[in-house]
């Protein structure tokens, strides 16, 4: 309570009746005493002294000036509020007031002159509690301001149905709709159209929920791009755990994270393709290296030789987004059996291209079963052995395609007819890479060693 719309009260004459009495002590929440032309107390209530900490012997004909504060009397204020009151009929004050104690407190004040003209009559009362309540009120509104106009997202209060009652200046930069044309729903307009719906039915839920969370597309006015957006809101809560009606909600930018979201489900469904494409190319290996081994003793080596290479290959697979380099496929799997062959006698050559990653798996086994060949029986078994392999890439008829030539001289081949049982790798170079692949394939068994020539179409 203060005195601004309180009735003005009656001037006391010097001697009060006694109802005014039993009034006058009566009211302990408030000091009600009397000063003298000059100052001086000249009367002193229960509630003074309850409020003010001095008894009615200790301040009856000493200063009222000792109530306010020290910078205050420095200030000459006492004197001048009993100027106004004399010169208005009334002066009121909201200030810091002094106890006895020297403790400060926060009143609300009204002196007034007395009829009689023989002094004046002040009512104090303590406002502390509602003044620091006021105070955290004002604190809390600028440390929210600060936050408000300070976070990246978009800050924005609004009632229950989401209609707007403010939004930050982030909000006004990046919608591009100033405040008066946020108001209300007209914060819709920067909502890609046919999200609207979504949004608001977002806002009605969240009457009953106590929450809106909608994900929506928002356009930004300095290019028109709509992003995606995340918008939170919740209700503000009085300190008693009611609702005020007012709710205050951010939109953070999730444009990113939506792609990422959607790059990491196509990642998962390529994944489960290729482990599904792993394990079939997995079950031919074992099927095509059991029909070819002569015995389950010579099928494990060879099997597991297979499925390293395999695994070199998936490794490559693994790292690349869409294409892996030949060399490295190829560099990889030479590399592989740098141990037991003799490198210094291969020669690798080409210009830098790619090959899809789903082409790869096939290439790959077929360099291995090239490789494993010329350990065995072919260049890099024999010191007078050559290995040399190449590639160009070709254009012809609109068509881009990378040209390789597996070629071993220096061989001492075996005497006889070309062999007429398919193994695994022949299988996979004659056979499979065209139909996988749709690539072009040549394998011949020359005097001086095997000649190998692979088509394959680039993407």
């Amino acid at each position: 309570m203060t005195f601004h719309d309180a009735p003005h009260p009656p001037l006391l004459a010097p001697k009060s009746d006694d109802l005014l009495r039993v009034v006058f002590e009566s009211a302990i929440d408030f000091a009600i005493f009397s000063l003298d032309a000059e100052g001086r107390v000249t009367s002193w209530n229960a509630g003074a002294e309850r409020v003010l900490g001095y008894t009615e012997t200790d301040i009856l004909g000493q200063s009222g000036d000792v109530i306010f504060t020290p910078e205050d009397r420095t200030a000459g204020l006492p004197a001048l509020e009993r100027g106004d009151a004399r010169t208005h009929g009334r002066a009121e004050d909201e200030r810091w007031q002094m106890r006895k104690d020297g403790t400060r407190f926060w009143a609300s004040g009204l002196t007034m002159p007395l009829s009689d003209g023989s002094g004046f009559v002040k009512i104090l009362r303590d406002r502390t509690e509602s003044h620091l309540a006021g105070q955290r009120l004002s604190e809390n509104e600028e440390r929210f301001r600060l936050l408000a106009t300070n976070i990246p997202q978009l800050v924005f209060r609004c009632v229950a149905d989401g209609s707007r009652t403010w939004g930050s200046p982030q909000w006004v930069e990046y919608s591009g709709l100033d405040q008066p044309q946020s108001l209300g729903l007209g914060w819709l307009n920067a909502v890609h159209p046919e999200d609207r719906a979504l949004t608001l039915a977002a806002w009605q839920a969240a009457a009953s929920t106590g929450e809106c969370y909608v994900e929506h597309r928002v356009c930004r006015a300095a290019d028109g791009a709509y992003r995606w957006h995340q918008t939170r809101a919740l209700p503000v809560m009085s300190a008693y755990g009611e609702e005020t009606g007012d709710w205050i909600g951010t939109m953070t930018d999730i444009h990113e994270l939506r792609e990422l979201k959607d790059r990491q489900d196509v990642l998962v469904a390529e994944l489960q393709h290729r482990t599904r494409n792993l394990l079939a190319v997995v079950q031919s290996v074992a099927t095509q290296t059991l029909r070819s081994s002569s015995s389950l003793e010579s099928f494990g080596p060879e099997f597991s030789s297979r499925l390293r290479a395999l695994s070199r290959v998936q490794g490559l697979v693994a790292r690349a987004a869409e294409s892996i380099a030949l060399r490295d496929l190829i560099e990889g799997e030479l590399s592989a059996h740098g141990a037991a062959s003799r490198m210094e006698a291969v020669q690798a050559e080409g210009p830098p291209v790619t090959v899809p990653t789903l082409g790869a798996q096939a290439l790959g086994l077929a360099l291995h079963e090239l490789a494993t060949n010329a350990i065995k029986y072919g260049a890099l078994s024999q010191e007078s052995g050559v290995l040399r392999v190449s590639w160009t890439v070709e254009e012809a008829d609109g068509e881009r395609a990378v040209r390789l030539e597996w070629r071993e001289t220096g061989v001492r081949m075996p005497q006889g007819e070309t062999p007429r049982r398919k193994g695994y790798g022949r299988e996979l170079i004659e056979r499979a890479l065209p139909y996988q692949l749709n690539a072009k394939t040549e394998l011949q068994f020359l005097d001086n060693g095997i000649r190998c020539l692979i088509r394959v179409p680039l993407l």
